[in-house]
């Protein structure tokens, strides 16, 4: 039929839509795209976004979700490594590792724009639910979490497993926090006068992994155990 687009083609305009959203979001905030920068950075006509997804609600939903299955995906593979090599050798997973896997989007390569847009989203879903940020957080994140609580618990059962979830939602929010300031220049660099900065990664890494393991490790006060303890027996 004359004037009718290919599927291949529609996949193609699809994606390039995908990969802008993905680039300027992460860039400019999810609400800082207008449609024309968005369709102008593609190189697609402003009437494809409704086309192709329906609405700018909808592209995000989309972007969200497939960026989630994917980055989630390599988390919770990289996870079941290591607790199955735990498990061949009659060990326990260890904490750092563990973490590490857990960060690794958010430092690791990809971090500038799907790390920092994951972060985004949670940081969105925490001020301002919405059904959207609901569904992709439920569908994405729920489950993975679950098994990162079951493995930290694994390598730490001296931790309540009610204080082990906490922890995690501690972790989640000091990734989230410290990932998610846009500040120019940035309150770290501001507080320390420049003498601390996050231009090496390997060592912005290294100390985001060594806070969190800590806090995953820390002693349970003898207030925090008995309340675990009663919330445990009821």
């Amino acid at each position: 039929m004359p004037g009718r687009t290919s599927p291949s083609s529609d996949r193609l305009t699809r994606q390039k839509i995908l990969d802008s959203a993905l680039a300027l979001y992460a860039e400019k905030g999810v609400d800082g795209v207008p449609v024309r920068t968005l369709t102008g950075h593609a190189g697609v006509n402003v009437a494809a976004i409704h086309y192709h997804f329906g609405s700018t609600e909808a592209l995000a939903e989309a972007l969200f979700d497939e960026l989630s299955a994917r980055v989630n995906k390599r988390r919770t593979l990289a996870l079941k490594e290591i607790t199955t090599a735990a498990r061949a050798e009659g060990a326990r997973p260890e904490v750092p590792a563990i973490v590490r896997v857990f960060v690794a989007p958010y430092v690791g390569d990809g971090a500038a724009t799907e790390g920092q847009l994951l972060a985004q989203l949670i940081l969105k879903h925490r001020l301002s639910p919405s059904p959207m940020t609901e569904r992709v957080i439920k569908k994405h994140f729920d489950p993975m979490a679950k098994q990162f609580v079951a493995a930290l618990h694994d390598s730490a059962p001296e931790i309540p497993l009610s204080l082990m979830y906490l922890r995690y939602m501690l972790m989640v929010s000091t990734v989230v926090l410290f990932l998610t300031d846009r500040g120019r220049p940035n309150r770290l660099h501001r507080l320390s006068g420049t003498k601390a900065g996050t231009t090496d990664a390997q060592e912005t890494a290294n100390a985001l992994v060594d806070f969190v393991v800590g806090g995953i490790r820390a002693p349970v006060s003898s207030s925090s155990s008995s309340s675990s303890s009663s919330s445990s027996s009821s």
